[in-house]
């Protein structure tokens, strides 16, 4: 099984890269047994969220802007 370290950078990874098949499969299970890694990755997820919620929010309230 994955070390909590390792499950990290996977759930790090996840978000940025995305996984291979094993590397989802290590990862989840070492998550279905861990609360400290299912909190972070809860977290982690919660912050992408955010941030997309807040740039489509930012983009849409900023005036258009005119081509030269």
């Amino acid at each position: 099984m994955l070390s909590c370290k390792a499950t990290s950078e996977l759930i790090s990874k996840e978000v940025d890269e995305g996984l291979n098949l094993k590397e989802s499969l290590d990862m989840r299970l070492h998550v279905m047994m861990c609360s400290a890694c299912r909190n972070y990755r809860g977290n982690v997820n919660f912050l992408r969220h955010a941030c997309k919620a807040a740039s489509s929010s930012q983009s849409a309230d900023e005036p258009p802007t005119q081509a030269s």
